[in-house]
């Protein structure tokens, strides 16, 4: 309706974490491929492994399994016709290129909440495509950014996160925001975060922290090793940290930081199997891997973007048979005073227009079905304290 009824080739979808972002482009793009057999695709994303994927669902969506060329590490691209390239390597060799701005008829940019950073500007500047296909979870920008200014000014099409829960795209959660003893307050904030070297500091300074979360755990999910579970770290010595003290309670616990991204799939393999029961990680499973056998998420940091917020929270999602709900354990100490709790918590409900300081105080009566929001008594006191949620 977008392209037909007004006349927008430039589009913007935004889709839940877990519900098929990248299949939807590739059907779009069949349906133009059909009508335009000679069309030539350009898929830009920031990471080699969301490449390999969406190059891998575009051949079976077209039944094509040549169809594509990587560009991306090792790989170089002989033809151009249908190219899946990282926006570093693009970005990098744009002026090079012999390729006219009319080139590609169908763009496609994934993760594309990160459209406004000056790496994706020469490539939007560059090329003219008959259509330009945006994709991503969160649109709203922390820096108060509108990508929806590169769309023709309007979302194309939407599912948020709530509405895919309701709809069993997605998997209900049990979210609790559990008290933590440590103190953030006077940590430093840097350009709208936690300064990631003091958090580590802080938290790897006793185990009075830890032995709070492994008590917490144990109340909470009960038995430790039956879980699948990704604890999102602060750092690769946080994660290192943590993943020591959970083998030393009797825990089978690994670490995945860039350091070892090699055992990425030999970690997974691990954990699906139930060989490891916590995987510590940091950054490098926010975006581009599934795991739908993932049924608890620890944040034992606090996430400051809302969109790494949802991408984290999308890892434990994915419906798989067997599994009725994601356990979330989110660890709220004393925070900074410009750290937003309301951001997250609206994202959960996903009403707009409701105040989230009454969703506190009522126990969240507009959750997704299944799912549900519980507070401890210190968190929902530390939340309230910071002024700013309505």
């Amino acid at each position: 309706m977008e392209r037909t009824i007004h006349n927008r080739y430039r589009n913007l979808v935004v889709a839940a974490t877990g519900t098929g972002k990248t299949v939807i482009s590739a059907f779009d793009f069949r349906a133009f491929y059909k009508k335009n057999p000679s069309a030539r695709l350009l898929y830009v994303a920031h990471r080699e492994e969301i490449l390999r994927q969406a190059r891998a669902t575009f051949r079976a969506v077209l039944l094509q399994q040549t169809f594509g060329e990587l560009w991306v590490g090792g790989n170089q691209p002989e033809h151009f016709r249908q190219l899946f390239v990282t926006v570093q390597i693009l970005n990098c060799r744009i002026e090079s290129l012999d390729i006219n701005p009319e080139y590609f008829d169908f763009i496609v940019v994934d993760e594309v909440h990160h459209i406004t950073a000056e790496s994706y500007r020469p490539i939007l500047n560059r090329f003219n495509p008959r259509i330009l296909l945006g994709l991503t979870a969160t649109p709203e920008r922390h820096d108060g950014t509108d990508i929806c200014e590169d769309f023709c000014g309007v979302i194309a099409a939407e599912i948020r996160l709530p509405e895919a829960i309701n709809l069993r795209y997605l998997c209900p959660f049990q979210y609790f925001g559990v008290a933590d003893p440590v103190d953030l307050s006077n940590v430093h904030w840097v350009k709208g975060r936690y300064l990631p070297s003091e958090l580590t500091k802080i938290y790897m300074a006793n185990d009075q922290r830890v032995g709070h979360i492994l008590r917490s755990m144990e109340e909470i999910i009960g038995d430790l090793n039956s879980i699948k579970a990704l604890a999102f770290c602060v750092s690769q010595d946080h994660a290192k940290f943590m993943a020591e003290k959970f083998l030393l309670k009797g825990i089978k616990a690994a670490v995945l930081t860039s350091k070892n991204s090699t055992d990425r799939t030999k970690l997974r393999d691990y954990l699906v199997r139930g060989e490891i029961n916590i995987l510590c990680v940091v950054d490098i499973f926010n975006k581009g891997i599934d795991i739908p056998e993932i049924d608890t998420a620890l944040f034992l940091s606090p996430t400051e973007s809302l969109t790494i917020f949802l991408q984290q929270l999308g890892r434990g999602l994915r419906l798989v048979d067997g599994k009725e709900c994601l356990t979330v354990l989110d660890f709220v100490g004393n925070a900074h005073a410009e750290y937003d709790f309301s951001q997250k918590f609206r994202a959960l409900v996903g009403k707009s227009h409701i105040s989230i300081v009454d969703e506190v105080q009522d126990g969240f009566p507009h959750l997704p079905l299944g799912c549900s929001i519980v507070l401890h008594k210190q968190a929902k006191e530390v939340i309230h304290s910071i002024h700013y949620i309505s």
